[in-house]
């Protein structure tokens, strides 16, 4: 899914089911959002790894979405990245980023995978 397709995704879902405000069993929310975060966000840290992205500026981009509660940015922007290393981004993320009330849970799934993950992964030198 490209970029373009995924935003096309998002504002036709919003548009065809308008959905009242629901009541949203968070329990069940939470452990969805780490599911697929889980299922994804090693990966993609990964490959931006590999791929020489700056994993520093990454990370404290993503930690000042979260922040300052711009959930969509921080969702959109793995997204965008996931993108750009062509890493696989599961269906039900793409679902979840169209409703507002879950984008938030999966947004803190993610930034607590990633953070796990910029710690445990360690520069590896070159021993020459």
């Amino acid at each position: 899914m490209t970029t373009n397709e995924y935003i096309q995704f998002i504002m036709q879902v919003k548009k065809e089911t308008p959905l009242p405000p629901q009541k949203i069993n968070e329990a069940a929310a939470n452990e969805v959002a780490q599911l697929i975060s889980g299922s994804f966000t090693h990966t993609l840290y990964e490959a931006l790894w590999t791929n020489f992205f700056d994993m520093d500026t990454i990370t404290q981009h993503l930690e000042n979405l979260y922040d300052s509660n711009n959930h969509f940015g921080l969702v959109y922007i793995i997204f965008i990245l996931a993108n750009a290393v062509e890493c696989s981004i599961p269906a039900q993320y793409t679902e979840i980023s169209a409703n507002d009330e879950l984008v938030p849970t999966l947004s803190a799934a993610i930034i607590e995978d990633w953070l796990e993950y910029s710690v445990s992964i360690e520069p590896v030198e070159d021993i020459e």
